[in-house]
């Protein structure tokens, strides 16, 4: 089955986020069904059905503490001179995200699955399939308020181990695997 590790996204944010895909929704570009908005942690591809207890349960040995995230601003992948991706970011909050996928990463090695490089903290809002060189400008500049847009906090109380199945009319996403962060005390 085809998994990745994810957290999953306030509906509020999810909301602000369609706004954007607005301007997006053009010939060459995929907006990502808004239902499917999420913070990747990491991808993992397709796992034979076999190893997933054995990842269910070595995600279940991640231990960190709730915390806040702001999600703020749109960026482009590889760059706004070739886009490939469109996402949001986060600000607040960025440090923890990094440090929980650092740790899936580092505990999924034993599994085969390579490590990442230069992670980014971002949730996917579009892909971009073929657009032309003057479209691309249009859409940098019709982006650019969005640049440091704030999206809105969330509370970031859980990551998941979500099942792809990819289907005519786009993936569909359920949790497999649901992993609570700790309590502890907060101040």
């Amino acid at each position: 089955m085809r998994l990745f590790i994810a957290i999953d996204i306030a509906s509020e944010i999810r909301d602000k986020l369609a706004q954007v895909q607005k301007i997006l929704n053009r010939k060459g570009i995929k907006p990502v069904e808004e239902e499917n908005i999420h913070f990747t942690l990491k991808f993992l591809g397709e796992v034979d059905d076999r190893r997933v207890e054995p990842i269910k349960e070595t995600l279940k040995e991640i231990k960190t503490t709730p915390f806040k995230m702001h999600v703020k601003g749109v960026g482009f992948f590889p760059s706004p001179k070739n886009i490939r991706v469109v996402w949001a970011g986060v600000e607040e909050g960025n440090d923890e995200f990094v440090k929980i996928a650092e740790d899936i990463d580092y505990r999924m090695k034993k599994f085969g699955f390579g490590r990442e490089k230069n992670f980014v903290a971002h949730a996917t809002i579009a892909r971009v399939k073929k657009i032309t060189a003057e479209d691309r400008k249009k859409i940098v500049h019709e982006l650019e308020s969005y640049l440091k847009k704030d999206f809105g906090w969330m509370r970031v109380t859980d990551f998941r181990l979500k099942k792809s199945v990819l289907t005519p009319r786009g993936p569909v996403y359920s949790d497999i695997g649901v992993f609570e962060l700790e309590n502890r005390d907060e101040n």
